[in-house]
């Protein structure tokens, strides 16, 4: 008598369910890398932000949060104690030179492990940027520290409090430009304009058309955007909101690129 045929069980395994396969597709979303075509766009973004963190933030503690080069010159003006009425600044300037270092560090490492240019480190990482300005925009929102041109005691007190929004806010615009180099527009630096300004100039290509040279186009957009930045950011620090207000369009700004490499295209 012949044995019933056994039919051949299903393999589950070689048919994922539907929410596997989903999770499987959002995984591969998230490490794809993305197309760096129209990402100077957000690289002139940054060097808006920078003008605007910056203008506010010279305005309240007279040092920057991206332009390193300021306060290395305040800095060397420390150890001939000047300028007399602010005894303390160069501890701002080391503060934020200390921050921005650590952040370029630490951001590079972190990208260039994971990959620099795949959607889920991008949005991670100006999602860290945010973050970090809400941080520091909350401290100061909340009057725990001085951060107006009248405020008495900018330079003094026992604990310089100042000196905790001024690291945080140095830490995430290493982090905007650490970015930028990733995507590889080296013409846009996004916190200086010295070399941009040269390059500017030298460049033997500077009266062609707008079609035919991008680089310059590039580096004429950061002047302009830096600029504009810094024009916000000193109007915003005399209104009713004050600095805070700088950095909360700041933030705002930072979370809407965060979540636009989300829908990226892909290489």
């Amino acid at each position: 008598m012949e044995k019933p045929s056994e039919k051949p069980t299903p393999d589950l395994e070689a048919s994922p369910s539907p929410e596997m396969r989903k999770e499987s597709t959002i995984t591969r979303r998230w490490k794809q890398d993305l197309s760096p075509n129209h990402a100077d766009l957000v690289c002139l973004l940054l060097c808006f932000l920078t003008g605007l963190c910056d203008s506010s933030a010279y305005n309240a503690w007279s040092c920057f949060l991206g332009m390193q080069t300021g306060n290395t010159i305040f800095l060397g003006l420390g150890a001939s104690n000047q300028p007399t009425t602010k005894p303390w600044g160069w501890l701002k300037s080391l503060a934020s030179i200390l921050a921005f270092f650590s952040g370029a560090m630490i951001f590079s490492i972190s990208m260039r492990t994971v990959g620099s240019l795949r959607r889920g480190t991008l949005f991670v990482s100006f999602l860290v940027q945010t973050a970090l300005i809400i941080i520091a925009v909350a401290i100061i929102q909340a009057d725990l520290i001085p951060h107006t041109s009248k405020d008495m005691s900018l330079d003094s007190g026992p604990l310089f409090l100042e000196l905790i929004p001024i690291a945080l806010l140095a830490f995430q615009s290493a982090g905007g430009m650490t970015c930028s180099r990733a995507l590889g527009y080296n013409e846009i630096p996004t916190v200086v304009l010295t070399s941009v300004y040269f390059d500017i100039a030298s460049d033997a290509k500077l009266l062609q058309k707008p079609t035919e040279n991008a680089k310059r186009n590039r580096r004429i957009g950061g002047v302009v955007c830096l600029l504009i930045g810094a024009i916000v950011g000193g109007w915003l620090s005399r209104s009713s909101g004050g600095m805070e207000s700088a950095l909360w369009m700041a933030a705002g700004l930072k979370l809407i690129a965060a979540f636009g490499w989300l829908f990226w295209k892909a290489k």
